[in-house]
């Protein structure tokens, strides 16, 4: 293997590791818990509108 190629092949491998990296961090990062942290006091949640929780549904809709 000459100089030419393992430039190639490294810069290739930098790149791969680069986006399968970027992946993962972008993939992790997205993970939200919805477990609920505070007892009882949803409405002044700061996930209480993309919250799953079946509480805080019913809660949403009684407001409606």
């Amino acid at each position: 293997m000459d100089r030419k190629e393992f430039i190639k092949k490294s810069l290739r491998l930098g790149v791969l590791t680069g986006i399968i990296g970027g992946s993962v961090f972008l993939i992790k990062r997205n993970k939200i818990d919805f477990t609920c942290s505070v007892d009882g006091v949803c409405k002044s949640c700061s996930l209480f509108t993309g919250c799953d929780l079946d509480k805080v549904k019913q809660s949403r809709n009684d407001e409606r």
